[in-house]
């Protein structure tokens, strides 16, 4: 258990998957069982480094559709947006026969899954935001998504004790950007040093919270390879009820 004490702080900011929540399905894998599926090419040959580096020109592509076409901070892309990204990442990966209609159905496949997608809180996520909210700490999310997180915070029971929730996957505005830090702050009237960020990512989380003059939060279970990373000012919790007794 930690056994510093954080002063000062009046509002607590969360990352939603990976901090509150287990992470949704895994991209890697779920590419790699469709293509097992449909018996293309070799599945063996796609491990998650692989499928990583194909993901690359797809994702590049993405985000500079956004950038050029001036897209909103809220913005989701359309279906033709999201069969392009598909049709470059089978592309990547070495399909050619049939590209468009495998495509389809690779968006299809990630429509049911991420559709169907009800990722579970944390054990004792619940009682600690309740906890936090008594105190009367101002509670805030900050999420890395297309579409509002608002719809599994209620069907979680926890939508009311949040008084900001601020998403977006927009280059310019997702994290490790400090827009939406910064934007939940301004509704709190309160100067960002006065707020808290707690995160799981050190390249996005950390980042967006030290670039929002915020405290950093970092819970331990991020890549324990990248722990020696951390800088000084950042406190690392193992625990969300680690909160409790640090702030």
């Amino acid at each position: 258990m930690p056994t510093m004490r954080i002063d000062g702080i009046r509002a607590i900011i969360f990352d939603l998957g990976g901090t509150l929540y287990n992470p949704e399905a895994d991209l890697c894998q779920l590419t790699r069982e469709f293509m097992n599926d449909r018996r293309i090419l070799n599945p063996v040959a796609h491990s998650d480094a692989h499928i990583n580096r194909a993901l690359i020109e797809p994702t590049e592509w993405l985000w500079n559709y956004m950038v050029e076409n001036n897209v909103p901070s809220d913005w989701e892309p359309t279906t033709d947006v999201w069969l392009e990204y598909d049709r470059r990442l089978l592309s990547a990966l070495g399909v050619t026969e049939d590209l468009d209609n495998v495509a389809m159905a690779l968006g299809a496949r990630c429509g049911e899954v991420y559709g169907d997608s009800h990722p579970m809180l944390f054990e004792g996520v619940k009682s600690v935001l309740e906890t936090l909210h008594d105190k009367d700490f101002r509670l805030g999310i900050a999420s890395n998504r297309y579409g509002s997180p608002a719809k599994r915070l209620e069907l979680d029971s926890i939508i009311h004790l949040f008084d900001a929730i601020e998403f977006s996957n927009v280059p310019g505005y997702a994290k490790p950007s400090p827009y939406m830090l910064l934007r939940i702050a301004a509704k709190f009237d309160l100067n960002p040093r006065r707020c808290a960020f707690v995160g799981d990512t050190i390249d996005t989380d950390l980042v967006a919270a030290q670039r929002a003059g915020m405290v950093p939060i970092l819970l331990s279970s991020c890549d324990a390879a990248k722990l020696e990373k951390i800088p000084v000012d950042c406190v690392v919790i193992e625990d969300i009820a680690d909160l409790l007794e640090i702030l």
